[in-house]
């Protein structure tokens, strides 16, 4: 009961309130009705009066131009005469419109038409009797002073329908300014009347407020609670309604799909939350909708990955709940997932490890088996070199033979020994590695026709490392190169220095005009197993160089060209001039 007299109350003064301010409202338009009307008929006074300065200045010149002629009988002078005998007539008919609402100012008027007429009468008479040869007759008449008294009439009414529209004039004034604080005092009771009811009604309220802030602070409390936990969860947090429209998200979720809270709000979860599957790209069934059927808790399904607001995709795990209130029905649901894709790159990386540990298993028997065989073709090939008689021409061959073949078991070895050099590096003439490894590819560049411009500049200083490791890194860039360019491809290799926080640095570079590395493959060409080469590739290749160029305290990078239109793969090499044991 006392609420509901509270109500009553409340309601009861809001209306009172209403009330008086509908009445002050109909009084305030009447009064600016009121205002509205006093301004016109202010600004019509102030037209009379300048009707009536206009008529008597244009009776003025009728008469100036008439004296004007008379005494010099040059016709121009008439032309003020004729231009406002013209309007003299049509400027007292205006007065009349004007004034018809006033008898008094009528009678004016109509006196005022007279003895403009009069006037207008003797200023023709006198320029009629001038043209017609008569301009003496014509100057009596101006000196009898008929038309002086004409015109001081003309003046003198003139001077009482000014007084008179004065005077209509201060009495409308009078009633615009009175309009006008009936107006300034209806605002100012308006406001008064406004804040007493406010100061009451504010009162009542307040008393109310405070009931519900004891009771509010209670709520807040407890949301804010849940609120501060569900930000500082490690994991997405997505709420929603029990039709699928999202009212929550914590940070993280916010960093996970790239929607803010406010811009997220009342979104369904679908677009939200777009998942899809990691494989097929297929859209995926969003969890929240089958917690709505089933009423239950619900995972996700393995490989699913969520869109991002910009595009991206990233695999996650989640799993959905759903929200009941104490009458166990159901009122949303809470969507917690995290971001996979650390998880992901571990696996993957493990996977590739295991493939790098069986291949490094299988390197190592392969060239554990190899050695017997390879060591008996070196023997085969010395025995030949000292046969009697050898030509040149069968001799160089053999030498080249020879060397390869050493290549091949230092490499063996070095695979063998899981790349631990055992030798002390020695200096390396890099112009020299790079021309052996030309010729060993000789005939894989004559096939194709391919040309190759090499440009070694200045003297390219000694480089302190294992040449047999630098021969292999240099065969794998110049043997993609080859395979990378089309028939008449071209292939340059070039040796500069360069200075580098106070070292000196050598740059190997090796490009091509073959189709080029793509953005998406540049981040991955340097993995293990990761080759663009269609059923060739091994992937090992560019890995094998990269480690190489970094044990020797360097580094590789690989490009595209881009200029004048050309196309093709660049790999810069920087290697110190000088390593440290």
């Amino acid at each position: 009961m006392p609420t509901l007299q509270k109500r009553f109350s409340v309601i009861s003064g809001f209306f009172l309130l209403l009330v008086l301010l509908a009445a002050n409202t109909i009084v305030i338009k009447r009064q600016l009705t009121v205002q509205e009307e006093n301004r016109a008929w202010l600004a019509h006074s102030g037209q009379v009066i300048l009707q009536l300065s206009r008529t008597e200045s244009l009776l003025k010149d009728a008469e100036t131009g008439q004296r004007g002629y008379l005494y010099t009988g040059d016709e121009h002078y008439l032309e003020p005469y004729t231009d406002a005998r013209a309007q003299v007539m049509p400027a007292i008919d205006a007065l009349a419109r004007m004034t018809v609402d006033n008898p008094r100012q009528q009678e004016h008027v109509a006196a005022l038409r007279k003895l403009a007429e009069s006037k207008l009468a003797e200023l023709a008479q006198t320029v009629a009797l001038y043209r017609s040869g008569k301009p003496d007759q014509a100057k009596a008449i101006v000196l009898s002073n008929a038309g002086l008294i004409a015109m001081n009439d003309f003046r003198a009414r003139v001077d009482d329908m000014e007084q008179e529209e004065g005077s209509i004039e201060s009495s409308r004034q009078q009633a615009f300014h009175h309009s006008v604080r009936v107006t300034v005092g209806c605002v100012y009771a308006a406001a008064v009347i406004g804040a007493l009811a406010a100061i009451v009604l504010a009162v009542v309220i307040l008393q109310e407020m405070d009931l519900r802030e004891r009771h509010g602070r209670q709520m807040r409390e407890r949301e804010e609670w849940f609120r501060v936990t569900l930000t500082s969860l490690g994991d997405g947090v997505i709420a929603t309604d029990e039709e699928g429209l999202v009212t929550f998200l914590n940070p993280v979720a916010e960093k996970l799909t790239g929607w803010n809270l406010p811009l997220a709000k009342g979104k369904k979860i679908d677009e939200v939350f777009p998942i899809f599957n990691e494989y097929t790209f297929k859209p995926v069934d969003n969890p929240v909708k089958k917690v709505m059927e089933s009423g239950s808790i619900v995972g996700l399904a393995n490989h699913t990955v969520l869109r991002h607001a910009d595009g991206s995709l990233r695999p996650i795990e989640d799993s959905a709940a759903p929200i009941r209130d104490d009458r166990d029905t159901l009122v949303g649901v809470v969507l917690v997932f995290r971001d996979a894709t650390h998880e992901r790159e571990s696996q993957e990386i493990l996977r590739k490890t295991e493939k790098l540990a069986a291949a490094a298993r299988l390197a190592a028997t392969f060239s554990h088996e190899i050695n017997n065989p390879l060591e008996a073709v070196v023997n085969l090939i010395y025995i030949a070199k000292e046969t009697e008689g050898l030509p040149d021409a069968a001799l160089q061959p053999l030498k080249l033979a020879e060397h390869e073949l050493e290549r091949v078991s230092h490499i063996a070895r070095q695979t063998l020994g899981f790349y631990r050099e055992s030798k002390v590096p020695g200096l390396v003439d890099l112009p020299a590695v790079i021309e052996n490894v030309l010729k060993l590819y000789s005939n894989k560049l004559k096939t194709k026709n391919i040309h190759v411009e090499c440009d070694f500049g200045e003297a390219c200083p000694p480089f302190q490392g294992l040449a047999g490791e630098l021969t292999q890194a240099i065969s794998n860039l110049i043997s993609n190169a080859a395979d990378a360019v089309a028939f008449d491809g071209l292939i340059r290799v070039s040796l500069s220095t360069f200075q580098e926080q106070e070292a000196q640095w050598i740059r190997l570079v090796i490009d091509d005009n073959g189709p080029g590395v793509r953005p998406d493959q540049a981040s991955r060409i340097f993995e293990p197993f990761f080759t663009s080469k269609i059923d060739v590739g091994t992937g090992l290749g560019l890995w094998v160089t990269k480690e190489i160029v970094q044990r020797h305290g360097g580094r590789i990078e690989v490009g595209s060209k881009t200029d004048d239109g050309a196309h093709g793969a660049v790999f810069t090499i920087h290697l110190p001039c000088a390593i440290e044991d």
